[in-house]
């Protein structure tokens, strides 16, 4: 079996949040099906995002931690 992950950030709105989480994540559902690929779920993953010295000091920011989702599909 062979599977695909494909990054997905949708655009939040504070109005419609939900809904529109929900209408993105049903489009990429239905672009990957149209190639042949059954959603399989949507994975968080957490990362640390290094800092920067930045120039001469000046700038300077420390790590940080990204959480970013992923669809995952199967073939």
């Amino acid at each position: 079996m062979d599977y695909k992950c494909v990054p997905f950030e949708p655009p939040i709105d504070r109005k419609n949040a939900v809904p529109g989480v929900a209408s993105s994540l049903d489009a990429v559902i239905a672009s990957e099906a149209k190639a042949g690929w059954e959603f399989a779920g949507l994975e968080n993953h957490s990362t640390e995002v290094p800092g920067s010295n930045g120039c001469f000091g000046f700038g300077a920011t420390s790590p940080s931690e990204k959480t970013f989702s992923v669809a995952v599909s199967r073939k």
